[in-house]
C-alpha cells in the first residue's frame, strides 16, 4: 500500500487534505511542520510526500533538501499560496516532483498522485526487469503424471498469497516452476525478482536483499535498492536458499512476519508487500537437524511444498522435451534438425544425473554436431548411446521390459533416499533380488 506524508502548519487544510487522501486507500501519515515531517522521514519511508512551502521551524525546501539527499526515490509535491515563477522554477530545481497553488481543487491533487504512484510502479517494475534479465520464451514442460501433479499444485496456489518452498535436485525446473505461479498469479503483472543465495558473497547478500542508504560500507556511494524494494507488490523468488548464511536467516524470518525492513546503514522501516517463493536443493529437514537451518524460518517458508520430480522418474517426458529444446536451437544456430527414435530410445534408458538441464545441453550439441539432419544414436555421448543393445529394434519385447525395469528401480530408490530395504519393500521385492537388478542395470 502507498505511503503518503503530508505535512501542513495550517490545520483545517492538513486535516481537509488528509481525509481525502484516506478516502482513496492510502495510508497516510500527518505532520504539523518541517521538523516533524523530517523526524518521521528518518522512522519511514515515503512513496510521496506533500508539503506546504512556508512552516515553521523548517520550511519545505528543508525538507525538500532532506528528502533529495536521503529518499531520493521519494516523490514530493509542494504546496504555496504564495506562488511565482522563480519560486516554481527553484522548487523543481531542488527536485520537487510537483508544485500546486493554493486553493487547489482536491480533485485535480488526487490526479496528480494517483499519476506519481502509477509512474512508480512502472518505474520499479522496469528496475525489477532489468535486475533478473527475465527470459519469458521458457516454461515447464511433460504431460506425465509426475508432471501433472507438479501442474495441480500450481493451479491450486498461485491464485494466493501463501509462501512456496519448492525442492528437487538441479536441473528440474524449480525455477521455471516459479516463474509459472508468478503467471499464473494476481501479480503476474507485478515484478518478478530471482535472487540466488549460492551465488552471492555472504559480506554482500545483506545489500542485495535489503539494499544499503549511501556510505552505509566502503564504496557505497549512493542510495540502492534492494530485491526486496524491487518486489514490491510483486513476487521475490529466493533460489538456493538453503546457503543462506544464519544470521540473514533470522533477518529474512522477521522480514517475512512483519512485512517491514531496514536498509544497510539505514534505520527507516521500508513497508513491502511481496509474494515469497523459495527454492533449494538441499534437504533442509537435514539442514535443520544439522543446525545450519532454522526450524522456524523452514515452518514459515513451507506453507506449500512443491517438489520437482528428477527426469529420471518421469522418462516419458524426455521426446516432447527433445522436441522443445531442437525448435529453441534450430532458431538460434540456424540448423533444421530432427531426432531419431533410436536416440530418444537411448535418452529414455539414462538417468540423468542434470535432469532436464543436462538434456537440453545434450540437445544442443546433438544438433550443433550431428552430420546430417537427423540425430541417431551416434550422435550421442558415448555412456548413453551405448546403453541399447546394437541391432534390437525399440519393439524388441526384452529390450523394452529393460528399459521399464530399470526406471521402476531408479524411481523406488529415489522415493527412499537410497535406502535399499526400504526400496525392495516398495518394488515387492527381496533386498538380495534388488541388488542383482541393480547390478543388471549398472546401478550399484
Amino acid at each position: 500500500m502507498p505511503t503518503i506524508l503530508l505535512a501542513e502548519d495550517d490545520e483545517i487544510i492538513r486535516i481537509s487534505v488528509f481525509d481525502r487522501l484516506k478516502k482513496q486507500g492510502w495510508q497516510v501519515h500527518q505532520a504539523a511542520d518541517g521538523l516533524a515531517a523530517v523526524a518521521l522521514c528518518e522512522k519511514n519511508h515515503y512513496h510521496l510526500v506533500i508539503t506546504d512551502i512556508r512552516m515553521p521551524g523548517l520550511d519545505g525546501l528543508g525538507v525538500l533538501r532532506h528528502l533529495r539527499s536521503h529518499s531520493p526515490d521519494s516523490d514530493v509535491i509542494i504546496m504555496t499560496a504564495y506562488g511565482s515563477v522563480d519560486d516554481a522554477i527553484r522548487c523543481l530545481r531542488l527536485g520537487a516532483t510537483e508544485y500546486i497553488l493554493k486553493p487547489f481543487d482536491m480533485d485535480d491533487l488526487v490526479i496528480r498522485v494517483n499519476r506519481l504512484l502509477d509512474t512508480q510502479v512502472v518505474k520499479a517494475k522496469y528496475e525489477a526487469l532489468e535486475a533478473s534479465c527475465l527470459n519469458q520464451d521458457r516454461r515447464l514442460f511433460g504431460d506425465s503424471q509426475a508432471m501433472r501433479q507438479v501442474y495441480r499444485v500450481i493451479e491450486q496456489a498461485a491464485p494466493t498469497n501463501a509462501t512456496i518452498l519448492i525442492t528437487g535436485e538441479s536441473g528440474t525446473g524449480k525455477e521455471l516452476a516459479a516463474r509459472a505461479i508468478h503467471a499464473a498469479s494476481p501479480r503476474r503483472n507485478r515484478p518478478f525478482v530471482a535472487i540466488n543465495c549460492a551465488a552471492i558473497p555472504e559480506g554482500l547478500m545483506e545489500s542485495e536483499l535489503f539494499g544499503h542508504e549511501r556510505g552505509a560500507f566502503t564504496g557505497a556511494e549512493q542510495q540502492r535498492k534492494g530485491r526486496f524494494e524491487l518486489a514490491d507488490n510483486g513476487t521475490l523468488l529466493l533460489d538456493e536458499l538453503g546457503d543462506l548464511p544464519g544470521p540473514l536467516q533470522a533477518k529474512l524470518l522477521r522480514v517475512l512476519q512483519e512485512s517491514r525492513f531496514e536498509r544497510v546503514g539505514g534505520n527507516k522501516a521500508i513497508g513491502v508487500d511481496v509474494r515469497i517463493i523459495a527454492c533449494t536443493s538441499k534437504d533442509l529437514q537435514r539442514e535443520v537437524e544439522a543446525g545450519n537451518f532454522r526450524q522456524d524460518l523452514l515452518y514459515r517458508l513451507q506453507v506449500i511444498p512443491l517438489r520437482m520430480p528428477p527426469l529420471r522418474e518421469h522418462p516419458e517426458d524426455i521426446s516432447q522435451l527433445c522436441q522443445v529444446f531442437l525448435d529453441e536451437f534450430r532458431r538460434l544456430h540456424g540448423r533444421s534438425v530432427t531426432i531419431s527414435r533410436e536416440a530418444i530410445g537411448c535418452l529414455e534408458q539414462y538417468a540423468f544425473p542434470g535432469n532436464a538441464r543436462e538434456l537440453r545441453n545434450l540437445m544442443e550439441r546433438a544438433l550443433v554436431l550431428c552430420r546430417g539432419t537427423t540425430i541417431s544414436a551416434a550422435d550421442l555421448p558415448v555412456e548413453i548411446s551405448r546403453q541399447t543393445v546394437r541391432g534390437q529394434s525399440l519393439f524388441h519385447l526384452a529390450s523394452q521390459l529393460a528399459i521399464a525395469e530399470k526406471t521402476c528401480l531408479l524411481r523406488a530408490l529415489a522415493e527412499t533416499g537410497g535406502n535399499r530395504a526400504e526400496a525392495a519393500g516398495l518394488l515387492g521385492i527381496s533386498r538380495k533380488n534388488l541388488w542383482e537388478k541393480m547390478k543388471t542395470h549398472r546401478l550399484e
